[in-house]
């Protein structure tokens, strides 16, 4: 899934579509500008979760698969968060409040990054 993807499906989710049921990026574009920093912001929040131990600084390219995160991540939690930032910005409490409840919900199955134990316990020699 791209990050145009993401993005539109936000975008459905909200509402936001032509008399046809469709997105239409030409009527939106100024969503579609904002919306591409909030992929990117989203994007990496879940990184973050799902790889905590990574500094990376990735760019997305909207236009690509998005890698990093788990295409479960990408599929289901990402649009999302997309739709809870774009209400936001829109000044739509409502919606944004509604989205913000059902990311965090969807954010804690996130995939978490297994934390490696080791035995620490002296053995003899002392």
């Amino acid at each position: 899934m791209t990050g145009t993807e993401v993005l539109r499906r936000a975008l459905l989710l909200m509402g936001y579509t032509n008399s046809y049921g469709e997105v239409d990026i030409t009527s939106d574009a100024e969503l579609f500008k904002r919306g591409t920093a909030i992929v990117q912001q989203v994007f990496d929040d879940l990184r973050r979760i799902e790889r905590p131990r990574e500094f990376l600084e990735e760019r997305l390219r909207m236009e690509s698969d998005i890698t990093g995160i788990s295409p479960e991540a990408v599929r289901d939690i990402m649009p999302y968060g997309v739709a809870m930032f774009l209400a936001q910005s829109e000044g739509n409490g409502d919606s944004q409040a509604m989205f913000a409840e059902l990311y965090n919900r969807k954010r804690g199955s996130a995939r978490k990054a297994r934390d490696s134990r080791r035995d620490v316990i002296p053995r003899g020699g002392f």
